[in-house]
């Protein structure tokens, strides 16, 4: 136990037997973190990062955002650094290949799922109404005593400007859908015959993949990812491992 001054993050704690991550279950970035922290049968506790820990999450990552993982005296923002630092520090079983044109081919992989499936698929989350009560849950996982209404709206809003920015409108359904179907051939393509994405294994490539399109098992589009029958297999592979299994949201 204890603390542990860092500089220009203030006094965080200092865990020697197990790390922290504060995260959010219906985050696909968090769950990207679960998923390496449990391949790695690394021992972590969950931090859920409410309202009333927003001050805490800023000392620990400028940005407000999670997920964030405290490994001692370490304190690793951002799921791909959190990767990269479990991957040097708990190497086995590797989830980055060693050959310099597999590591970057899985890097352009990952960048792939962080930077285009997860507009695509946050947006979905957002645009169809029978959506709302599984949205509204992770409302109440994060608002503290604050209503429910109030941060429902504000998370809205928030989201909506995200998406003007990248010119992705949340109420055009038919042409997110049409994205997604676009996207999950280019996954398709990507597997061709293998079971994962490079090889027999999976690497950070599927782990980044699977983490953005596990996130709409609990809304309606995952009937979209169903009906994509190479993709459907491959995330039927992924939810076999049981470590994968258990960093998803219950």
């Amino acid at each position: 136990g204890g603390e542990n001054v860092r500089p220009g993050l203030g006094r965080v704690p200092c865990m020697t037997d197990e790390a922290l991550l504060y995260d959010v279950s219906d985050s696909p970035f968090c769950i990207k973190a679960r998923i390496c922290l449990q391949l790695k049968e690394v021992p972590y506790r969950r931090v859920t990062v409410t309202l009333a820990r927003a001050a805490e999450l800023r000392r620990l990552n400028p940005k407000g955002q999670v997920p964030v993982l405290v490994d001692g005296s370490e304190v690793v923002p951002d799921s791909s650094a959190i990767a990269r630092y479990l991957e040097q520090r708990y190497p086995t079983p590797a989830l980055i290949p060693v050959d310099p044109a597999a590591r970057a081919y899985c890097a352009l992989i990952e960048g792939w799922a962080d930077e285009v499936l997860y507009w695509i698929v946050g947006a979905l989350k957002w645009q169809t109404p029978s959506n709302r009560a599984v949205v509204e849950r992770t409302v109440d996982e994060v608002r503290g005593g604050w209503p429910r209404g109030l941060v429902f709206r504000a998370l809205q809003w928030q989201v909506g400007r995200r998406f003007a920015a990248l010119r992705l409108d949340p109420h055009r359904a038919p042409d997110l859908t049409l994205r997604l179907k676009e996207n999950l051939g280019v996954l398709v393509g990507l597997l061709g015959e293998r079971e994962f994405v490079l090889g027999r294994r999976p690497t950070l490539a599927d782990v980044a993949v699977f983490a953005q399109i596990a996130w709409l098992r609990p809304y309606a589009e995952w009937s979209v990812v169903r009906e994509v029958s190479g993709v459907a297999a491959w995330a039927d592979r992924m939810l076999a491992i049981p470590a994968v299994a258990a960093a998803l949201p219950s």
